[in-house]
């Protein structure tokens, strides 16, 4: 079966998946980060330049934009830069913000370290039929586009032709990352437990994660009679949510019902993207610093055992010309845009920035989106001038 390689930057999902990360599901004593690793924060920024200039217009879609926004409405971005080499500029670093599939980079790390401790194994083969029980189609295309990179025939949106084929449980992880398939990322959720995701969380410094239900998130928004009200705590809907997916999984009936669902209330397509930008303003939240913290312990390796195969997994490309090699995981709702970065450079000083965002239109095309922030976490973990405009206008 093929690997996942794609030419240039990274591989990552600039598709509207309709996902969200929810509360932990209850029962159990949860991991616990060691005692050694703080939780996740950063430094106070240095004092602002004199010289700043006005800020630019609000947009999006560019660099320059999310700073205007980050200067009009503050409240709406959570931000951190930190070039690695002694200079950290942020902006409401722990503010809680959506996450949406930024939050992967935790199934990663939980991944890495149970190969590393032998619980998994990379080539242990996954049933194409067992994955795509927790496939709900909508993610804009992330499954089915990882199907066809894999080479696996497809009846449209609907799933593989032939369920019985087989993959590698890496290729799972692979169409997670490269393609933010959110069904790899429920069904790794599955096989993996809550408490190794949290564990994997709070070794790198971020406590009290709200763990992804990516398709019980997707059924509330389908079947809201059946979910707590938007309104809800997070300790109230994330098990109700849970417990939709895991139905989901189990029952062909309930699958079929609730895609049958999807495809009514997409038909009138205004509304619905409405109802989802509500919808993605309650989802399951995470800072700044903490997506920092462990993006930082995995590339850098202090994460621990496994920090190597998750590393590699969010490292997919060849190093540049420069000999740097960089990594992304972003994601959107309607609404909302994430994107996380690092980059790895030759003298080995590691770069990592994280941008957070809200509250644009709902109808904005998100790859523009995701491309604004990509571009600004680039200059700002890269250049000093673009650091002190980050600086103006947090």
């Amino acid at each position: 079966m093929p690997e996942f390689r794609k030419s240039g930057f990274t591989v990552m999902a600039l598709a509207v998946a309709l996902l969200v990360p929810v509360a932990c599901s209850p029962g159990g004593d949860v991991a616990q980060a060691p005692a050694s690793v703080p939780a996740a924060s950063v430094p106070a920024n240095p004092p602002r330049p004199a010289d700043c200039a006005p800020a630019p217009a609000a947009d999006p879609t560019t660099a320059e934009g999310w700073l205007g926004i980050t200067a009009a409405t503050p409240d709406d971005v959570g931000l951190v830069v930190d070039d690695g080499r002694g200079a950290v500029v942020s902006h409401a670093p722990g503010a809680q913000m959506p996450i949406a599939s930024a939050a992967k980079v935790v199934h990663v790390a939980a991944y890495g370290r149970a190969v590393a401790e032998g619980r998994l194994r990379p080539d242990e083969q996954v049933r194409v039929g067992d994955w795509e029980n927790w496939y709900l189609a909508a993610d804009a295309g992330a499954h089915v586009g990882a199907l066809d990179a894999l080479g696996i025939p497809r009846d449209g949106l609907q799933g593989a032709l032939d369920p019985n084929r087989t993959v590698t449980l890496q290729q799972v992880v692979a169409a997670m990352v490269q393609f933010s398939d959110n069904a790899a990322a429920d069904l790794l959720r599955d096989r993996l437990g809550d408490q190794e995701l949290v564990g994997a969380a709070a070794s790198g410094g971020w406590r009290d994660l709200d763990l992804p239900s990516e398709l019980g998130a997707q059924l509330a928004l389908v079947r809201p009679q059946e979910a707590p009200p938007l309104s809800a705590p997070r300790s109230v809907r994330g098990p109700a949510e849970l417990a939709m997916a895991q139905r989901f999984a189990s029952d062909p009936a309930y699958r079929e019902d609730s895609r049958r669902r999807l495809a009514a209330r997409a038909e009138d397509i205004e509304a619905f993207l409405l109802e989802s930008e509500r919808w993605a303003r309650s989802t399951s939240t995470g800072s700044a610093a903490q997506l920092a913290g462990l993006w930082r312990a995995v590339i850098s390796g202090s994460f621990g055992p496994g920090a190597d195969v998750a590393r590699a997994e969010l490292e997919p490309d060849a190093p540049r010309p420069d000999g740097q090699v960089r990594a992304i995981k972003g994601g959107s709702f309607p609404g909302i845009g994430t994107m996380a970065l690092s980059v790895r450079r030759p003298d080995g000083t590691i770069g990592i920035g994280v941008l957070l965002g809200r509250g644009f239109a709902p109808g904005t095309a998100l790859d523009e989106v995701a491309t604004g922030q990509l571009r600004l976490l680039v200059q700002a973990v890269e250049g000093p001038a673009a650091r002190s405009r980050v600086l103006c206008a947090a």
